[in-house]
C-alpha cells in the first residue's frame, strides 16, 4: 500500500519544490500554519493484489489526512510501545514516550479552573497538571516546559488548545532534530487505558482517530505476570472489560475514525500492518516502514529488542496450566471468538469476577507494583510519589 498526493483540499497554491524541508503532505498555506496544523489534504490509497468491487486487482480510495490528535490504545502488555516506535519512525507522525493519563480527569473538572483565555486561570491549570504522573515522567526525562512557552504554544486558550500547546512543547524537547516541523505532523497520544474513555476523547477532539491494538489475553496475562507479577484473573477480567468498552465505542465512531488490528498480525507482517495504519491516518507509508525509532521495551521477553520480535505469540499453550487456561477463557471467551483467537473450551459460558474478588486482586497487585517501583526508582518515597501522581 502506498499513498499518492492528490489535489489538496485547500485551494491555495502548494509549492512543495519551493520548500523541500517541509514534510510530505504538509500544507504550505498560511491558513494551515495559523491553525497550528496542516490543512486537510487528500491522498489516494493504492492497493494491489486486493480484490474488491469493480476491480479484481486494483483499488483506490481517497483518504483525508488525519487531524491531530490521534490515540493509540490497547491493554497493558499488548505491544503499544512497540507500535508507537514503529509509527514514530515516520516523519509525519509523533507520539511522546510518556503516557498522558490526565486528559479525561481534567476534562471532567475543567470548568473549575475558569476562563483559560486569562493567564491566572491558565496558571492554576498548569500548576495542577504539574502534579500528574505524566509531568513527573517528563521531568525525570529532562523535559521541562516553562509556563510562558506553553501559553504561547497554545493554538487556542481553551482546554483542547492547552493540551495541544503542551504536546507541542514536549515535541520540541523530545524531537529537537525532527525532520518535520510541528505544523506538518499528525501528533498522537499512546495511553492504553484510554480504551474506556473513547466517547469523552472523541467529543473533546471531534476529528480525532483511534487505533486499537489487540493481543491474545492469555499472552497478556503471561506478560503482566512476567513484568510485574500481576494476578492472572485480574488481568483477564480487566482485559475483557476494557475491550468491550473499546469495541462498543469504536462501532459508534465507525471505520473512518476507529481502526483495530491484532498484535499477532502486526508481528507476523509488519509492513502490511503498518500500511493499514498509515493509510488510516492519511499519511504516506515510509520506504523503511518497520524500523523502530527507539528501543521501546524495558521489560519482558522483548526487553532491549531493536526490531520487532516475530513469533512472540501463543506462549500460553506451553506456559499455562490447563486450569489457568480454562479460567482465563471463561472470562474472555466471547472476545476470543470475536477476534479469531483459538479456543480450547468453545462451550464454556462467559462469566465475570465478583467486585470483591477483583478488588482483592487489585490490592495485592498494588503492593507488588509499589515494590517494583521502589526497585526501579531507588526509594519507597519516590515509588509512593510516582504511584500517587495521576
Amino acid at each position: 500500500m502506498r499513498l499518492l498526493p492528490q489535489q489538496p483540499a485547500c485551494r491555495r497554491r502548494h509549492d512543495e519544490k519551493a520548500a523541500p524541508a517541509r514534510a510530505r503532505g504538509a500544507c504550505a498555506c498560511a491558513r494551515g500554519f495559523r491553525a497550528n496544523r496542516p490543512c486537510a489534504r487528500r491522498f489516494t490509497v493504492v492497493s494491489r493484489g486486493l480484490p474488491g468491487p469493480g476491480a479484481a486487482w486494483f483499488n483506490a480510495t481517497i483518504v483525508e489526512r488525519a487531524v491531530s490528535p490521534f490515540f493509540l490504545l490497547g491493554n497493558p502488555r499488548s505491544g503499544t510501545k512497540m507500535l508507537r516506535e514503529l509509527l514514530n519512525a515516520s516523519p509525519d507522525l509523533w507520539m511522546s514516550e510518556v503516557e498522558s493519563h490526565f486528559i479525561p480527569k481534567f476534562t471532567r473538572a475543567i470548568g473549575g479552573y475558569g476562563d483559560l483565555a486569562t493567564r491566572p486561570a491558565f496558571d492554576r491549570l498548569a500548576a495542577a497538571l504539574r502534579g500528574t504522573r505524566a509531568f513527573w515522567q517528563w521531568e525525570h526525562r529532562g523535559v521541562h516546559v516553562p509556563d510562558d512557552e506553553w501559553w504561547d504554544a497554545c493554538p487556542r486558550h481553551d482546554w483542547p488548545g492547552v493540551v495541544a500547546g503542551l504536546f507541542r512543547c514536549v515535541h520540541r524537547r523530545e524531537m529537537p532534530d525532527a525532520a518535520s516541523r510541528w505544523d506538518a505532523i499528525v501528533w498522537g497520544d499512546k495511553t492504553p487505558v484510554y480504551m474506556g474513555e473513547i466517547p469523552l476523547l472523541a467529543a473533546l477532539f471531534p476529528a480525532s482517530r483511534f487505533v486499537h491494538l489487540v493481543r491474545d489475553p492469555r499472552d497478556c496475562v503471561l506478560s503482566t505476570e512476567d513484568a510485574w507479577g500481576n494476578s492472572a484473573l485480574r488481568t483477564a477480567q480487566e482485559w475483557a472489560t476494557r475491550v468491550r468498552l473499546c469495541r462498543a465505542a469504536g462501532a459508534a465512531l465507525g471505520p473512518a475514525r476507529f481502526l483495530e488490528l491484532r498484535y499477532e498480525d502486526l508481528t507476523d507482517d509488519v509492513p502490511a500492518s503498518l500500511a493499514r495504519i498509515f493509510g488510516f491516518l492519511g499519511v504516506p507509508t515510509p520506504a523503511d516502514a518497520g524500523r523502530l525509532r527507539r528501543v521501546p521495551e524495558n521489560l519482558g521477553t522483548a526487553k532491549g529488542a531493536r526490531e520487532v520480535v516475530a513469533g512472540n505469540k501463543q506462549k500460553w499453550k506451553t506456559r499455562m496450566t490447563p486450569a489457568e487456561r480454562r479460567d482465563v477463557e471463561a472470562l474472555t471467551g466471547d472476545l476470543l471468538d470475536a477476534y479469531g483467537y483459538e479456543r480450547e473450551h468453545p462451550d464454556l459460558p462467559v462469566r465475570t469476577l465478583s467486585p470483591a474478588r477483583l478488588q482483592a486482586y487489585r490490592l495485592r497487585d498494588a503492593w507488588l507494583q509499589l515494590r517494583f517501583r521502589r526497585r526501579e526508582l531507588g526509594s519507597w518515597l519516590e515509588a509512593m510519589r510516582f504511584l500517587m501522581a495521576r
